[in-house]
């Protein structure tokens, strides 16, 4: 059976999501059958009213289904698949959403029927210039295509800005179209699947003088081991090294140049590639080779009785159940936290303490499938609860267990809510 192709539809308040979606509904209404999944902030639901004219549509309100709401996404497209037999989907997110966790949540939904396509993020070129907010990167950030919206009415040194930015984004973007009222070119969203592992010619300049280049592309589903690629990055076999990486501890970017590494989180996640130039061809053809095998173990989530705890210089330790329940400041009943949840806690931040007391140092949450939180500062862990038990027993793995990190419901909560099945807990510096 021919998956069906899925595409994130994502971008700031404002920036044209709903006119691009009616504008691709009312291109395919002829040829295929589309249904949607809208995901309204408020209550109002007024998204979904608008787009229910067009297509059969699923509504998630109260919340963006990147954090608040995200438990909510996999079954509202299970259900649209049994009852509309869709041709494709479109999954439009509130504007106050980081399309990465969109994209995160089906990666691990498990739902074979569906095929991940191009994340279109729909931009107003405006509010590019405007002194853009850090969610609003992190939305330009994750785009595959990028729709510069509203050219009808934005200046011309408001569009060029835009231009430039794309031009000189890592990796490339697939494309970037300029549009008025959201209408994209036939088959700007389609994108074809990225293959397992190929070699690419490099984005930088041909090599000329001595200077070599090489190239590599993985697919999505390859996990590195962060620890391994920074250690060959940093021995400068490579002059120049850019590369994006879906690692054990998340999806980042690194890069060496001038001597210098750098390492910072990334929401792009149409795979992973590296590019490299060097005086050296035989080092950078090593270096390359390196990268290609430095995979992440696989971990098998119902062997797991324990979390890794891992800190900032290397160190890593098991932190059993037994352990948890050591510790002073017990949550007997977490239903009082969260409401309509069960079981027995601590405090995330007590477990974080075990590790490292610099609140700024960031962490991630490791679950089993290989998935990752979005990396919080220590000091911004706040209420979250690291769950261990339910009713005097080892907390069930079919409720996500043996560990499971709950958020309470509340404003400003961090990324790392409801991550089910956490078998590591990896502090940077």
């Amino acid at each position: 059976m021919k998956p069906i192709p899925v595409h994130v539809i994502s971008g700031f308040l404002g920036a044209g999501k709903t006119t691009l979606l009616m504008q691709e509904l009312v291109r395919r209404q002829d040829r295929e059958r589309c249904a949607i999944v809208v995901n309204d902030f408020g209550e109002a639901q007024l998204d979904a009213s608008i787009l229910a004219e067009h297509a059969p549509i699923r509504a998630i309100p109260g919340g963006c289904i990147c954090c608040t709401a995200p438990e909510g996404l996999v079954p509202a497209l299970l259900e649209l698949i049994a009852q509309e037999n869709p041709d494709r989907i479109f999954i439009e997110t509130t504007g106050l959403a980081r399309p990465a966790d969109v994209v995160d949540t089906l990666m691990r939904s498990g739902i074979e029927a569906i095929e991940l396509q191009a994340t279109a993020v729909v931009v107003d070129p405006e509010c590019f210039v405007r002194e853009p907010s850090p969610l609003f990167r992190q939305q330009l950030a994750a785009a595959d295509v990028l729709v510069a919206n509203r050219a009808d009415c934005s200046s011309e040194a408001a569009l060029n800005a835009l231009k430039d930015w794309a031009a000189k984004r890592y990796p490339p973007l697939d494309s970037m179209h300029v549009v008025e009222r959201g209408v994209l070119p036939d088959g700007a969203l389609e994108r074809p699947r990225v293959a397992a592992f190929r070699l690419v010619q490099p984005v930088e300049l041909p090599s000329t003088d001595g200077w070599h280049a090489e190239s590599r592309v993985w697919g999505p589903e390859r996990i590195f081991e962060m620890g391994q690629l920074k250690s060959i990055a940093a021995e400068g076999l490579v002059e120049r090294l850019k590369g994006i990486f879906r690692t054990d501890i998340g999806w980042y970017s690194i890069q060496r140049a001038g001597g210098r590494l750098e390492v910072v989180p990334t929401g792009i996640r149409s795979g992973s590639r590296v590019d490299g130039i060097s005086e050296d061809k035989k080092k950078l053809v090593e270096a390359i080779s390196r990268m290609d095998a430095a995979v992440a173990k696989a971990v098998d989530p119902t062997a797991v009785d324990s979390v890794r705890l891992e800190g900032p210089e290397g160190s890593s330790r098991p932190v059993n159940r037994s352990d948890l329940m050591a510790l002073p400041r017990q949550i007997t009943d977490v239903s009082t936290l969260v409401p309509g949840r069960k079981g027995e806690a601590v405090w995330l931040a007590d477990v974080l303490a075990l590790v490292s007391a610099k609140s700024k140092l960031p962490f991630v949450l490791v679950a089993g499938d290989g998935m990752t939180s979005a990396p919080v500062a220590i000091g911004e862990a706040g209420e979250a609860l690291l769950v261990h038990s339910l009713n005097g027993e080892p907390y069930p793995r079919d409720k996500g267990g043996p560990f499971r990190v709950f958020v309470p419901p509340g404003e400003g909560r961090s990324a790392c809510s409801n991550v089910k099945q956490v078998v590591r807990i990896a502090v940077g510096d």
